[in-house]
């Protein structure tokens, strides 16, 4: 298995692991994804560049066979290492532990910078829903 960024040639592969778990509605085209690639694309990330310094992490996936096996945390740590800059992202409750060992910390969507509420509109990562929470997390 190896990471690297996604290039033109991936797209497909990079679609058809995103529509595999159900995520239809991925703008593959914003941003850069790193992809983890063991013949197939066997895991992403997204990063999308609001302004200078502040960046969204956002469609973290690990396709379900593989989950388990660091290859999400080898992801991440690549996504940060590649990046200057503050990292923000939205979450789930089950990933908070994850994403806290990486080093990110949960923040109030009001403390947000004003690009990053935005994008998480956008996205409709907030509101919440009373049967689906998001939480708000940094890094850096």
């Amino acid at each position: 298995m190896f990471i690297t960024r996604a290039t033109r040639h991936d797209t497909d592969d990079l679609q058809q692991l995103y529509e595999g778990h159900g995520w239809h509605d991925v703008d593959i085209d914003r941003g850069v994804a790193l992809i983890a690639r063991d013949g197939t694309v066997i895991g992403a990330v997204r990063l999308i560049e609001l302004e200078p310094q502040t960046v969204a992490v956002d469609d973290v996936l690990v396709r379900g066979n593989r989950r388990g096996k660091g290859i999400g945390t080898q992801l991440m740590k690549a996504a940060m290492n590649s990046r200057g800059g503050t990292l923000y992202l939205c979450c789930h409750a089950d990933r908070l532990r994850f994403y806290g060992d990486l080093g990110f910390s949960q923040i109030p969507f009001e403390q947000l910078p004003e690009t990053v509420q935005t994008y998480m509109r956008e996205t409709d990562s907030y509101p919440d829903h009373p049967d689906h929470v998001h939480y708000f997390l940094k890094a850096r």
